[in-house]
């Protein structure tokens, strides 16, 4: 598929932004990205500002919808003044609270080394998500394990020094499975990312499960190819159809905004995307397996996950891979 030029990208841009503006407070909203435009299922060479809603009504269904809720109409492509598109997806946080027990996939049990791709959860939690990584603090150089808040925190009254357990608590973690403390978060950015400061208690490996060293970071682009190791998933494909997305979303009781979101598909040869247990998993750029973007979220017909911009995770945590 063609590139975009930097002036169409600029412009549709600006039109998101407009869009989330004054359309993100809409309860039919789900999304509001940039990306390319969908036809059954398949992208198109068109870029598109991408209306997610959780139904999208057809035929004498919408027309009855229009008239009876006219504030809850989306805008077109003339309102908006750029190209539109609507996707029909709810997206869900994947940590999970589950186990279901799969003798092929070692990931929810003691590992050491630690690495990505395992499970882990805080000492709150009944369930599980994935350790996404790990990464230095800027200032003091301590290591520290990076994956989703929802992972790590999942509580706005979470303090520093929480426990984090591997593997985590939905699968059999106790205390004495601590490897590291809880330290900050990025939601008050709007990102839905956490770090914990590591415990010396393992070693560690700068790798993926089943996948490699991690080499770097790099910038989620439309049309990338990526590769995640996951909890829950284990080793997936995904193809970037959207990035500088917007998402309302109820954490605890508080609703937030999450923002910087890849859209994610599957790929041309289609299987599974993500699952429940996979929140907090990075994705890596297939080809050099540098770390594009942290995994929060999916939905499962279709298959499509959400993923926050690696390098804005990592500015707003003050850490580097």
């Amino acid at each position: 598929m063609p590139a975009f030029d930097g002036r169409t990208l600029r412009a549709g841009l600006r039109a998101r932004d407009r869009a989330a503006a004054f359309y993100l407070s809409n309860p039919r909203i789900t999304l509001i990205d940039l990306g390319r435009k969908m036809r059954d299922g398949r992208l198109t060479d068109d870029l598109t500002v991408r209306f997610h809603v959780r139904e999208k009504p057809r035929g004498a269904t919408y027309e009855a919808f229009a008239v009876q809720h006219p504030e809850l109409v989306l805008p077109s492509d003339t309102d908006l003044g750029f190209p539109v598109d609507y996707i029909e997806a709810t997206y869900h946080s994947q940590l999970w609270a589950s186990f279901f027990p799969d003798a092929s996939n070692q990931r929810d049990q003691f590992c050491n080394p630690l690495q990505g791709g395992i499970s882990i959860s805080n000492e709150w939690d009944y369930g599980y998500g994935t350790l996404g990584g790990l990464v230095k603090d800027r200032v003091t150089g301590d290591k520290m394990i990076l994956s989703a808040w929802h992972v790590l925190a999942s509580s706005a009254y979470t303090r520093p020094g929480l426990r984090i357990f591997q593997p985590g608590v939905g699968d059999g973690g106790t205390p004495r499975d601590t490897v590291a403390r809880f330290t900050r978060h990025a939601m008050s950015q709007g990102i839905d990312a956490a770090v914990a400061t590591l415990e010396r208690f393992r070693s560690t490996l700068n790798e993926e499960y089943e996948i490699g060293p991690v080499t770097g970071v790099v910038e989620p682009m439309i049309d990338m190819r990526l590769v995640k190791s996951g909890r829950a998933s284990q080793v997936t494909h995904g193809l970037i159809s959207g990035v500088e997305g917007e998402r309302p979303v109820w954490y605890g009781g508080f609703r937030r905004t999450i923002r910087h979101i890849v859209h994610i598909m599957q790929t041309p040869e289609a299987g599974q995307v993500s699952r429940g247990g996979d929140s907090g998993s990075w994705w890596l750029e297939a080809v050099t397996h540098k770390a594009a973007a942290l995994h929060i979220a999916g939905n499962d017909d279709p298959e499509y996950a959400l993923a926050i911009s690696m390098p804005r995770v990592l500015e707003a945590l003050q850490v580097d891979i």
